[in-house]
């Protein structure tokens, strides 16, 4: 079951990028078949994750300071888009750590890294407003550390380094996810930019492949619940269709 998922998002996503390639081949249009532009989104859990807050308690349970209960992330993409379809492919940071840390106070920190894609059929199309239904995959690779803000003299780190060295656990996860989205289009800085969109979506990711267990280099934790990132997420951001002779973020199409 598994693997028919996987094959028919990946077919999906090749449809996707065959029929732009055919749009944006029709050298008898007149006008740009499609546009490319670039995306900063903030995207937050809506809804408590049971796995994130197992792992809050757990870290509780051994008098370490937890990470934020907050799921955020900086999501950047780059968008592509038809009159009639959209797609995004994205570089997700996600950070749930609070950075001012307290001397000799044990404390978690929880972050990830992970690449994705979308695409959508436009069922809207307006020359104000996009309504999508996105459907995509993100692949995560999540740390979660241990560590204090401690302070010794050399000859005791010399003598006793690992007193001194953070936790470091490891995991990962391939999520699936859908939901609606929303832009709404802006003639913002029409010199620089065709179109600026104020670009919002609601989706619920779940994970269809996922680590089992933290691990370490050389250890796999058995007793620390694993985190399960099936959630539903709010992401708003803005998108920016440069001109051609204004490219945003160096030669990006």
């Amino acid at each position: 079951m598994k693997n028919k998922l996987l094959f028919s998002i990946f077919f999906a996503t090749l449809m996707v990028n065959v029929t732009f390639a055919e749009e944006g081949s029709d050298t008898t249009a007149t006008t740009k078949k499609f546009r490319s532009g670039m995306a900063v989104y903030a995207e937050f859990g809506v809804l408590s994750n049971s796995s994130f807050k197992a792992i809050r308690n757990e870290m509780r349970a051994q008098n370490i300071k937890p990470f934020e209960s907050l799921m955020a992330s900086v999501v950047l993409a780059k968008r592509m888009e038809t009159e009639r379809f959209f797609a995004e492919s994205r570089l997700i940071l996600m950070n749930s750590t609070k950075f001012n840390d307290d001397e000799n106070v044990r404390r978690g920190k929880f972050w990830g890294i992970g690449i994705g894609a979308d695409a959508s059929p436009k069922f809207v199309n307006s020359s104000h407003w996009n309504v999508l239904i996105p459907i995509g995959w993100d692949l995560m690779l999540y740390q979660l550390r241990v560590k204090s803000n401690q302070t010794a003299t050399f000859g005791q780190v010399n003598q006793n380094p690992n007193a001194y060295s953070a936790v470091k656990l490891h995991a990962a996860s391939f999520n699936l996810h859908a939901g609606i989205g929303v832009d709404y289009k802006m003639n913002l800085f029409p010199k620089v930019y065709d179109k600026v969109y104020i670009s919002s979506k609601v989706t619920y990711h779940l994970p269809i492949i996922r680590s089992d267990r933290w691990r370490g280099d050389d250890v796999k934790v058995t007793d620390l619940p694993s985190f399960k990132p099936n959630q539903l997420y709010a992401q708003i951001g803005l998108v920016f269709f440069p001109k051609s002779k204004h490219r945003m973020w160096g030669r990006m199409h």
